[in-house]
């Protein structure tokens, strides 16, 4: 047999596990906004390094050698 859903006892149980549904949903959104925005910023914050490192001169390596000791 199936449930009788109008069911008054049953509807306010159905009503409030749909709100605590919803609710979760939307917190679920503000969480993966938070997350996207994230990864947008680091996205922006990787091609930013990568146009400077590009435009910087190329490293000279110095290196710094022991004098030559003197034959006297």
């Amino acid at each position: 047999m199936m449930p009788n859903l109008t069911n008054p006892q049953k509807r306010p149980a159905t009503r409030e596990w749909l709100r605590r549904l919803d609710r979760i949903a939307g917190d679920l959104n503000v969480l993966l906004l938070v997350i996207a925005i994230g990864l947008a910023t680091l996205d922006f914050t990787f091609i930013v390094t990568k146009k400077v490192v590009d435009s910087l001169p190329a490293a000279t390596r110095i290196t710094y050698d022991s004098p030559q000791p003197s034959d006297k």
